[in-house]
């Protein structure tokens, strides 16, 4: 498949600069061509009007010594060697023998009136030629007085037979007034000869043409040969990079992340080039480096996030069965409250019932040593409850004191899951953040990297979700943790009432005891047993009050247990969510784990 994709375009840009050499060739040469053909028609009529002028030239030279011979005879007729008559006739003699070129260039004489003067002693001179006209019905004869009576003489251009021919042939005269005589000089030229020239010179230069247009489609077929070799060298050195990135690039749409097996060779023909192609072949590299360590980190991320949930659920179902012991736990604490409700109820009317023993007693203190063995024995009873309480009320403490230790432990067991519950957030952002740097690169890889955008936005998704999942936890943690404090300050205070209701019954059991020391003694003291009961009727009073006390303090204990039993049940529903919670987070990382798995790396 590399290979045809190899052939395919180097043939195309091959076929590119072959088509825009062939078509420059084509121009250059069409516009040498028409140049050449215009330069050689330049060139034959600058030819012909150069044979013209060199033409024209001559008969003006040729002519200008007829009229220096004309001036000779008449400088000899002003110095009276010869008369005007004598001197226009030896000039016109002289004149109408004058040759050149060869003997074929002659010279002729009319007036200015139109009477010819010398003409090869042909009979037409001395008759009038003023009405003569050429085959074309032109008065040359007046055209060639009037150019020549011009400053420096004229040309007159006719069609004129040559003699002994009768077909009429362009002809150049150069005439020229000499007005001492009142003549006008002239000679001309047949000038077919030059349209002879002109052909043979245009002849030449097409001979030349049609060489130079020979030379120029043999180089013109070199130079293709030569940029054909050039082009598929160039199409190669260019294809080949394109090529090989266009193949990696399909390894990565492919999801093969691997490191490419022919690096050395990748670096060689496309990473050290210094155009676009080299730039390409780096970023392309850069992207591939970029995008596998990417997808290691996200497989990582997928690893330790599933793990990280599996510890969560383990530590949530923990919490709640922590939960649910101290809620048994409280449900004692409060059955144990209740339970010294009772005894401490018992205990305030054996006090009121022992108050109105001492108020009897007081009255038949005198003789009633029965009485007073009785009211001995209600004492020891009564000192006996005392410590049955005092012991109660220390269970109730321990029991409180654990209450209170368990919920301090099961605060911090909800810090630790809030703490876990972070890293979860924090890993779900960090994850969201990789997958928008994932989009980008995506985005920037154009169609290649659509696949890996799709990827990247479910890893969005996912992330997002184990996200707001994690704040749903953390919320839930929060009010839990508020419940856990309230729990943990009402266990504080119940633990202080309950110490303070110890304190009291020890109190009571102090002064049971001393009502004990003073029924032993009542025998041998009567009068001070009068005040002694007084006392000890105040003293019931306050146990009395002291129980009530007491009664009070467990029932607001088993009103705060009640509420912590709540709490504790409310954790452990939400434990519970948290354990739901995080095996959903699992299964997340779980599909988001198959999704990376998708990449070879």
């Amino acid at each position: 498949m590399k290979r045809k994709g190899f052939k395919s375009i180097m043939l195309e840009l091959s076929v590119m600069v072959i088509t825009a050499v062939l078509v420059a060739s084509l121009v250059i040469t069409g516009y040498s061509v028409y140049s050449n053909i215009s330069n050689n028609k330049v060139q034959v009529d600058a030819y012909r009007a150069q044979l013209t002028e060199d033409i024209k030239m001559e008969l003006k030279n040729e002519t200008q010594i007829a009229v220096s011979i004309l001036e000779q005879f008449h400088k000899l007729q002003e110095s009276g060697a010869m008369s005007e008559e004598e001197a226009k006739n030896a000039a016109a003699d002289t004149i109408r023998e004058l040759r050149y070129n060869d003997g074929d260039g002659y010279f002729w004489i009319d007036t200015v009136e139109g009477v010819n003067v010398v003409l090869l002693g042909r009979d037409t001179e001395g008759q009038s030629r003023w009405d003569a006209a050429d085959p074309s019905g032109r008065k040359y004869i007046q055209e060639m007085i009037k150019n020549g009576q011009e400053k420096g003489g004229g040309y007159t251009n006719l069609m004129f037979p040559k003699p002994n021919e009768t077909e009429p042939k362009p002809k150049i005269n150069y005439t020229v007034a000499y007005e001492p005589y009142q003549w006008v000089l002239g000679t001309g030229v047949w000038v077919d000869s030059i349209d002879e020239m002109a052909g043979t010179y245009e002849k030449s230069n097409a001979a030349h043409l049609q060489k130079t247009l020979r030379n120029m489609i043999l180089v013109l077929c070199l130079l293709l040969v030569i940029m054909v070799i050039v082009s598929l060298y160039l199409g190669k050195q260019i294809a080949a990079p394109i090529v090989s990135v266009t193949h990696r690039l399909k390894r990565m749409a492919e999801g093969d992340l691997t490191p490419f097996e022919d690096q050395k060779n990748f670096e060689k023909t496309a990473m050290r080039r210094r155009d676009e192609i080299g730039t390409m072949a780096n970023g392309l590299m850069k992207f591939h480096e970029t995008l596998r360590g990417l997808i290691v980190k996200i497989a990582e991320t997928t690893e330790y996030l599933a793990s990280a949930a599996e510890e969560l659920t383990a530590n949530a179902q923990q919490s709640a069965d922590a939960s649910d012991l101290v809620a048994q736990s409280i449900t004692t604490v409060a059955q144990a409250c209740a339970n010294q409700g009772g005894v401490i109820d018992a205990a305030g009317e054996n006090t009121t019932a022992f108050t109105r023993y001492m108020g009897t007693f007081s009255d038949k203190i005198s003789g009633t040593t029965q009485q007073i063995n009785n009211t001995n024995k209600a004492a020891r009873d009564g000192k006996a409850s005392i410590d049955g309480a005092i012991s109660q009320m220390h269970i109730i403490e321990d029991a409180v004191a654990s209450t209170s230790d368990v919920v301090n432990g099961l605060g911090e067991q909800i810090g630790s899951i809030g703490t876990i519950v972070n890293t979860i957030s924090e890993i779900a952002s960090q994850t969201n953040l990789l997958s928008l740097n994932a989009s980008i690169e995506a985005a920037r890889a154009g169609e290649a990297g659509r696949g890996f955008a799709v990827v990247a936005d479910e890893i969005s998704k996912l992330a997002d979700q184990s996200n707001q999942s994690a704040l749903e936890i953390g919320e839930k943690i929060q009010q839990i943790q508020a419940r856990s404090d309230q729990a943990l300050e009402a266990m504080g205070r119940g633990l202080e009432s309950v110490k303070s209701g110890t304190r009291t019954v020890e109190q009571s059991g102090e002064a049971f005891a001393e009502i004990a020391d003073m029924v032993d003694s009542i025998a041998s003291d009567s009068i001070e047993m009068q005040n002694i009961i007084g006392q000890l009727s105040n003293g019931t009073d306050d146990i009395r009050n002291g129980f009530e006390q007491i009664n009070d303090q467990s029932k607001s204990v088993i009103d705060e247990t009640s509420t912590v039993s709540a709490a504790s049940e409310e954790q452990s529903a939400s434990m519970q969510e948290i354990a739901t919670a995080s095996e959903k987070l699992a299964e997340t990382a779980q599909e988001l784990a198959k999704e990376v798995a998708m990449f070879e790396i």
